[in-house]
């Protein structure tokens, strides 16, 4: 089979590429840095199979999946350091057949590689793990029961925020960019079908999550 080998770490592109290019069964690694690469490597090699960071700089990993497919017939496996299950659930959506976390071995891709040119699909059990919990949430939402419903990280947020925290304040408690904490809140805000930090606030106080 032949591989695109999309990462913009150029030590563990080019590490992993190596790796790959002495396994039997793999004809050609492909590597592109960027997805504006990835996209002009597929339009010429035709890879059988795309293997993807999420976490690009130029582009959304996600966008990047949805553009090969639609370039030309391939299967997708995102290898990945983020694995919680917004991430994995979004990028299976887009048309993923794989999901691993770079905690993976070796020995793991190579038998996620042949089982996606199967046509069957791959996760590695953390990231497994990570889809029963967004099934849960799922779960839990559609029984109304909207905190339980929300990540641990979006748990986080909504305590913090409602503890009057401004979100450069949360950001600081976290360790996370005031970006990221934003898009928290406009996801907790999605959830709840609100735009106010108050009914957030009462949310969080009748989940026990900060006292009254």
């Amino acid at each position: 089979m032949n591989i695109l080998l999309v990462d913009d770490q150029n030590v563990v592109r080019e590490a992993l590429a190596y790796a790959l290019t002495s396994q039997p069964g793999v004809s050609e690694v492909v590597q592109a840095g960027s997805g504006q690469e990835a996209l002009r490597a597929q339009e010429i090699h035709r890879c059988q199979v795309a293997v993807i960071e999420l976490g690009l700089a130029d582009r959304s990993g996600v966008d990047l999946i949805r553009e090969l497919k639609g370039i030309a017939e391939l299967r997708v496996i995102v290898l990945s350091m983020h694995r919680d299950e917004f991430r994995v659930a979004e990028a299976m959506r887009a048309g993923a057949d794989g999901y691993l976390s770079k905690q993976s071995r070796l020995a793991d891709l190579l038998e996620a590689l042949r089982t996606v040119v199967r046509g069957r699909t791959a996760v590695s059990p953390d990231v497994s793990a990570a889809m029963v919990r967004a099934l849960q949430r799922r779960d839990a939402a559609a029984r109304g029961d909207m905190v339980a419903a929300l990540s641990d990280r979006e748990r986080q947020v909504l305590r913090l925020l409602a503890m009057g925290l401004s979100a450069k304040e949360v950001a600081a408690q976290l360790s996370i960019s005031v970006k990221t904490v934003e898009t928290h809140r406009a996801r907790l805000c999605a959830k709840v079908a609100t735009h106010s930090v108050a009914d957030l606030t009462r949310l969080a106080v009748r989940a026990g999550l900060v006292e009254a």
